[in-house]
């Protein structure tokens, strides 16, 4: 009888400790939420309590509907993100394949570069852009244009290849053999069976792919600011921080969580792919 009840108190436990966990991880998402429908577009909220105060608008997410640099930036910010995407499954798995299936001079000692590049961040980071932006400035005054979202969609697929190379080579590593074997028998091109019998068979490995591309090149905003390319991230930094620094964190908060939809509607897509991938050993923490 003890037994029972101390199970009942301990699942009570766990049951209050989740929702609380919940609401603690829920909390700044619902303060941003009320920040977006706050009439007034200098007050920072301090406590939720304040929106009986202030009232409620649909003012700021109509401002933005309203506004034809929204959807210019939207729209470059959209083909910026898919092309990130092509060319990262256009470089990455033919080079997760060979990682994966090919023994070469240097191989080892590439993967380990690849490793540190992808985990080393910080100061290193920094020092990356700095250079990145002291080389595209060389290739500009050469008379080569580097000022526009044509370039992007290169440098963050770029910046995804050691990582994500890591990942899907692991994958790879899963993959039955005889599916090469045989294809190459049947006489397919190396080219053929990655991109014809590989890579129709790694569906999860190609949404992991597309997720984190989509992501980094959605979400970035410094090199496209240095570039000054229109896209969404620069849009909002320089819709909702005014040209003398006056600031508006109603609209900011508006645009910020227009700015997050697609990306949770993505990560709500891939969820399951996701949880495959894992299985499989193409994310591994």
């Amino acid at each position: 009888m003890s037994f029972s009840i101390g199970k009942t108190v301990l699942k009570i436990f766990a049951t209050v400790m989740g929702f609380t966990i919940l609401f603690v991880m829920l909390y700044p998402v619902l303060f941003i939420i009320i920040q977006s429908i706050t009439p007034e577009k200098g007050i920072i909220l301090t406590s939720l309590t304040q929106v009986f105060e202030y009232g409620v608008t649909f003012e700021n997410y109509l401002r933005a509907f309203q506004d034809p640099l929204f959807y210019s930036a939207l729209v470059n910010s959209a083909i910026i993100s898919f092309l990130t995407i092509v060319i990262s499954i256009v470089v990455i798995t033919p080079a997760a394949y060979s990682f994966s299936r090919f023994k070469f001079f240097g191989r080892d000692t590439l993967l380990y570069v690849y490793l540190i590049l992808s985990q080393v961040g910080g100061g290193f980071g920094i020092i990356a852009v700095i250079a990145l932006f002291m080389f595209l400035v060389i290739l500009n005054s050469w008379g080569i244009p580097i000022f526009n979202m044509w370039v992007l969609p290169f440098i963050y697929a770029s910046g995804a290849v050691p990582f994500q190379t890591w990942l899907i080579k692991t994958y790879f590593d899963n993959l039955p053999k005889e599916l090469d074997e045989a294809a190459f028998i049947d006489g397919a091109s190396w080219s053929q069976i990655v991109f014809k019998i590989v890579l129709p068979a790694s569906r999860s490995a190609m949404v992991i792919i597309t997720l984190f591309s989509f992501m980094g090149a959605w979400g970035e905003f410094f090199v496209a600011n240095l570039l000054r390319v229109q896209t969404l991230g620069a849009y909002i930094f320089q819709t909702a921080i005014g040209p003398r620094g006056e600031q508006a964190p109603s609209l900011f908060a508006s645009l910020a969580l227009i700015y997050a939809i697609p990306v949770i509607l993505v990560y709500i897509f891939a969820q399951r792919y996701i949880g495959e991938a894992y299985r499989m050993g193409a994310v591994k923490g």
